[in-house]
């Protein structure tokens, strides 16, 4: 079955309503799994940066364009978005190193940042977005080779769910996937630990205004 969000009665978000803006360096995948939530609920506002193909992706190229689109400013009259009291805003990023092995260096200054800004969050995965994925349907851990690697994590995640994660699908194990990232989560030397992540977090922001919703959903297709 697509769960899709035909199978919620769909309601006029309200802006009076909290709000949480996300911006992620993906694409694709991250973007389609968090749109999955988009209005589902009048109580919530979620909006998904959408990357466009000429912008940069770096973690501080993400971190500029969340400035540029929440932060008003003499340079910056007219943000893209309306921050308003009790609004949540959320980087999502990839530990995994780049050429220039630059990202660790960057993703510090965002925690700085982050911790300076009122209700702006980080939530990185270690080495890479998939990472939270697997824990939607697998409680424990995985031990393999090479999990540093993201490519090793696209092709555990695949393999081990049947016809690979499906967005239209399987993000209705949001809950499951925040309880099994939580108790798999751990930090050494104030670094994640490979096949660790932290959008959990961000996921226990999103559910408590769409759980009723999902498990009812989840109780008509057991």
């Amino acid at each position: 079955m697509i769960l899709t969000n035909r199978l919620f009665e769909r309601v006029a978000p309200s802006r009076e309503a909290k709000s949480i803006f996300i911006f992620c360096e993906g694409a694709k995948r991250e973007f389609d799994y968090f749109e999955y939530f988009k209005e589902l609920d009048s109580r919530i506002n979620i909006e998904v940066y959408k990357l466009h193909p000429h912008e940069n992706n770096s973690p501080l190229g993400l971190l500029n364009i969340a400035e540029k689109c929440m932060i008003k400013s003499d340079d910056n009259p007219n943000p893209k978005y309306s921050f308003i009291d009790g609004d949540e805003v959320w980087i999502v990023l990839d530990t995994d190193k780049d050429k220039e092995l630059s990202r660790e260096s960057q993703i510090e200054v965002i925690q700085k940042k982050c911790g300076e800004l009122t209700n702006w969050n980080l939530a990185q995965s270690n080495p890479c977005f998939e990472v939270w994925l697997y824990y939607h349907l697998h409680t424990d851990k995985p031990n393999f080779a090479k999990s540093e690697i993201c490519a090793e994590w696209k092709q555990l995640v695949n393999g081990l769910i049947k016809g690979g994660f499906d967005s239209r699908r399987h993000p209705i194990y949001i809950m499951s996937a925040s309880k099994n990232a939580a108790q798999n989560f751990i930090v050494i030397e104030g670094k994640l630990d490979v096949g660790s992540t932290e959008v959990f977090n961000l996921a226990n922001s999103i559910i408590p205004l769409v759980s009723s919703k999902l498990e009812k959903v989840l109780k008509e297709i057991e």
